[in-house]
């Protein structure tokens, strides 16, 4: 990118930028400031009005950027189920009675043919003690991933 292009990139709500060692969020945008959320290396943070434009030295990041590895591949939620189901000890009998769903149905979740659904989601995660969050999370990023074109590599965990 020119030294033109960046003084007239139009800066934007959610935008990142890195400047001395810092990652630097946009948090509103009037015609002539920014207000920014710094937050250092360690933890620390401030939010800060900043004039516009940012200064030469502070470097824009590009999105898929902004999360690190972003991988073109998907893998359904079952697997994951599954090998929490095989490190737990339990039988699926007896996970599917917990949650109160059929064996059938978990099986199906394992086994990669069905989407969990929300009820059945919590009902794992309470059985499991694991995060409801994270486990519909894996059920959500999938379906997404699968509408973004991802390969989905869910049959080399079969």
């Amino acid at each position: 990118m020119t030294e033109t292009d960046e003084t007239e990139r139009v800066v934007r709500k959610g935008d990142r930028y890195t400047a001395m060692g810092a990652d630097v969020e946009v948090l509103r945008v009037g015609r002539s400031w920014a207000d920014v959320k710094v937050t250092q290396p360690h933890g620390a943070h401030w939010n800060k009005r900043q004039p516009l434009p940012f200064p030469d030295d502070w470097t824009y990041v590009e999105q898929d950027e902004r999360f690190g590895w972003v991988p073109d591949w998907t893998i359904h939620p079952g697997v994951h189920w599954r090998e929490m189901i095989e490190e737990s000890g339990h039988s699926q009998v007896w996970i599917a009675d917990q949650m109160g769903v059929s064996t059938k149905h978990l099986s199906q979740i394992v086994t990669c043919t069905v989407m969990p659904g929300v009820a059945a989601t919590v009902a794992f995660a309470r059985v499991m003690e694991a995060s409801p969050w994270l486990l519909w999370r894996l059920a959500c990023d999938h379906r997404l991933a699968l509408a973004l074109g991802k390969t989905d590599l869910t049959r080399d965990y079969l």
